[in-house]
């Protein structure tokens, strides 16, 4: 083969090549490039062969690149292999695996360097991806972790704060309202309050407890919250824009307001010395390719709330941390750091997604994403009509000792005969045994052994009509809306006072009556 068949065959290969090819002088300007080397980055032929390889490398890069090359000029490598970015003519860049070499002279002087280029921007970001949906799924087996174990932790505290707020609502029972220990029974009894809400944001992050859930005007909701809690905050100015015909959302009310209510508490802690504080909804598609969308989110239509602060924004490694139970920014004393978290916990709970958008200088905002509901909003029904304390019979089913004691002297003192079980096989035994005069049922949800959803269900299957009021130091979770749906009338979360063990039973006992007859 001749030199001018070697120069066709050459300037073939050269042409057609997939990868792109450049060859430059001994300073870099581009001497010659091929096709694949333009189409790849968006010059003309002319305007290539103006450049460098430092002109047309990315700016981050170059001074990688720079001392790669100098080892080559100093004749300590005749190549090298490098993962760099190219700037493409129209400002943006692509990742590349570029593999330099040089031709030298007699002298080991550089002659001309050739680049074989390689685009590997969609593998990049492939693996971008790959690693963000990877920490994603880390963050989220974490939260579980430390959910799980927070819910147990907040559900025996619960358990404890139960017995002492019955024994304190026992106490104040046989007092009267001007004797010297009320003063000091209702600071406990505060102190008791102070601790259920912990243990309820506890709950909120852990479990999402959802208590009752209907088709809600997100609007409506946020209007009324927004409204009551610029009362008390007059330095910040509440921007509000809001999509007509906003979807509905299956939702319970006030866990979704205790959720606003932190986000915008948060929003205020962020703007000290006051601002425009955004609460924006829309009615959004959430797509597969939502950057920020979950794993575990569903695509599909969501109603998406946002609240905006034009505080001092948050640092990545900030963002990352900020739905952690217990992480906070702020001093000692100034708050759990539970509030962020259990939002998330009850957002989650409501099969949506919480994200945060935040920069430094430049406040942050945070986006609450809802699965949008089928019906139309549910009109909040009358009360129903009261039922008499006293004269009913009620099976209390507790395994706590202390709970158990507590909640019998409660009922008996509202005037109710009282049959207590420590466990489910005695509650089932018990209830075969009185079937014909138990009025009520008040069921704990966690029981060693049979537990709350086992003995509803043979409660159920002795008699269709057993009335059946759940108990639990959880929040109403996913077992227990099972329960609730198969014909419980109610939930009540412990600690409870004897006046809300009333109501609560007095709600029970009148299920599906007429409020009008």
């Amino acid at each position: 083969m001749d030199a001018l068949q070697h120069a066709k065959m050459f300037h073939a290969v050269f042409a057609t090549a997939p990868l792109g090819i450049a060859i430059a002088d001994r300073r870099g300007r581009f001497l010659d490039v091929n096709q694949a080397f333009l189409s790849m980055l968006g010059y003309s032929r002319e305007e290539a062969l103006r450049l460098t390889f430092m002109d047309a490398t990315h700016p981050d890069d170059r001074a990688e690149t720079l001392r790669l090359s100098e080892r080559v000029r100093n004749r300590e490598a005749d190549s090298y292999q490098v993962e760099k970015r190219y700037v493409a003519r129209d400002g943006g860049s692509i990742w590349t695996i570029a593999r330099i070499t040089v031709q030298r002279d007699e002298n080991g002087g550089i002659q001309y360097w050739l680049a074989i280029i390689e685009d590997i921007t969609a593998r990049r970001l492939a693996e971008k991806e790959r690693q963000r949906l990877t920490a994603q799924l880390q963050q989220a087996q974490k939260m579980e972790a430390i959910g799980t174990l927070a819910g147990g932790i907040a559900h025996d505290f619960n358990n404890l704060l139960m017995g002492i707020q019955g024994n304190i609502s026992l106490l104040m029972l046989d007092k009267p309202p001007d004797h010297r220990d009320i003063i000091y029974l209702k600071n406990i009894e505060k102190s008791v309050l102070r601790a259920s809400d912990l243990t309820r944001q506890i709950l909120g992050f852990a479990r999402g407890g959802k208590y009752d859930v209907k088709a809600t005007d997100l609007n409506a909701l946020i209007e009324k919250t927004a409204e009551m809690f610029g009362r008390t905050r007059k330095e910040i100015t509440i921007r509000r824009s809001f999509q007509k015909d906003l979807w509905a959302i299956e939702a319970d009310q006030t866990q979704l307001q205790q959720v606003l209510l932190n986000l915008l508490v948060n929003a205020w802690q962020a703007m000290p010395g006051g601002g425009e504080l955004g609460l924006d909804t829309a009615n959004v598609v959430v797509d597969a390719d939502l950057p920020d969308r979950p794993h575990d989110a569903a695509p599909g239509p969501y109603v998406r709330m946002q609240v905006t602060d034009a505080g001092a924004g948050m640092d990545p490694a900030t963002q990352a941390r900020i739905f952690e139970p217990f992480f906070t920014t702020r001093e000692k004393g100034q708050g759990t750091g539970l509030g962020l978290s259990s939002a998330f916990g009850i957002v989650k709970s409501h099969n949506g997604f919480m994200t945060v958008r935040s920069r430094m200088g430049h406040g942050s905002t945070f986006s609450v994403f809802l699965p949008a509901a089928a019906g139309a909003v549910v009109q909040e029904p009358k009360p129903a009509r009261p039922v008499p304390a006293g004269a009913k019979t009620i099976l209390l089913v507790e395994d706590e000792e202390m709970v158990a004691e507590v909640g019998r002297q409660m009922l008996e003192r509202l005037g109710y005969r009282t049959l207590v079980a420590r466990s489910g096989d005695e509650a089932l035994a018990l209830y075969a045994q009185h079937r014909a005069k138990v009025d009520l049922v008040i069921l704990d949800m966690i029981m060693p052994g049979l537990g709350g959803g086992a003995v509803f269900d043979r409660l159920r299957a002795a008699n269709p009509k057993a009335a059946v009021l759940l108990s639990s130091g959880y929040s109403l979770n996913g077992q227990a809306l099972e329960i609730m749906k198969r014909g419980c009338r109610g939930f009540i979360q412990k600690p409870f006072n004897i006046a809300q063990l009333d109501q609560k039973i007095r709600e029970a006992l009148s299920f599906g009556q007429d409020p009008t007859g």
